[in-house]
Formats: structure tokens, C-alpha cells, sequence
């Protein structure tokens, strides 16, 4: 039968190791992951929104054959619409925009942090910056 002091050691030795390893760091990215932050304080136009309207959405709406009308190759474009509200409405699927509207047609909505990022650019007066 064990003696007594080395049971008193082994329930030590047990409860130090049961008490840290339930130690642990808690932060937003390994509680939440793929909920990265989205700065939307620091939205430019050449750095943000430019590369996603290319990436998305110049490829018909371009310039030289713009689907519908509607050219986004330039600031002075794109303008036209962040200032009416059709840019984000469309992009973000909300009303009085219909489904037919809504872009990219067939494909998948912007993502919430693209959204915020044009909502916060359009908000400052979607400066050419």
C-alpha cells in the first residue's frame, strides 16, 4: 500500500497540473474565426474601393461596353452612383432594389466587411482619395 505522503504528493502534483491546464488566452480571432476586424475607418478609394469594383464588377461594367449603361471604370463613374445610392443598394440587395437589380447578377453578395468598407466610403462623401 502506498504511504500516505506520497498520496498527499500525487493529489498535489494532480491538482497543479488539472489547475494549468485550464489556463488559457482568450482573443477575438480564436473565439471568432474568419471574423477578422474590417477597418472601415481608414477607407480609401484607390486602396479599397477601386480594387474591388474592378475585381467585381468592371468586367461588364466597364467603359468601353457598359452592361446596362452602367460604366464603373473611373472615380468620376463610380461617383455617380455611390451618390445615388444605387451602387450600394444593389451591391448590398436591399430596397427598392429588385432581384433582377441586384449584382452581381447570379452571383454571390458582397461579403458584410466589402459592404461597410463602400457604405463608410459613400457616408464621407466617397471622396476620390
Amino acid at each position: 500500500m502506498p504511504e500516505p505522503r506520497m498520496i498527499k504528493h500525487l493529489y498535489i502534483a494532480v491538482i497543479i497540473m488539472a489547475t494549468a491546464s485550464s489556463c488559457y488566452y482568450d482573443n477575438q480571432q480564436d473565439l471568432y474565426p474568419g471574423q477578422a476586424q474590417c477597418d472601415t475607418a481608414n477607407v480609401g478609394f484607390a486602396k479599397n474601393i477601386k480594387p474591388l469594383i474592378d475585381a467585381q464588377c468592371v468586367g461588364c461594367h466597364n467603359t468601353a461596353a457598359p452592361t446596362a449603361g452602367v460604366a464603373l471604370s473611373t472615380h468620376a463613374e463610380i461617383l455617380v452612383y455611390a451618390k445615388s445610392g444605387q451602387l450600394y443598394g444593389v451591391l448590398a440587395r436591399i430596397a427598392p432594389y429588385t432581384q433582377q437589380q441586384f449584382m452581381p447578377p447570379g452571383g454571390a453578395k458582397w461579403n458584410d466587411c466589402n459592404l461597410s468598407k463602400l457604405k463608410s466610403w459613400i457616408d464621407k462623401g466617397a471622396p476620390n482619395n
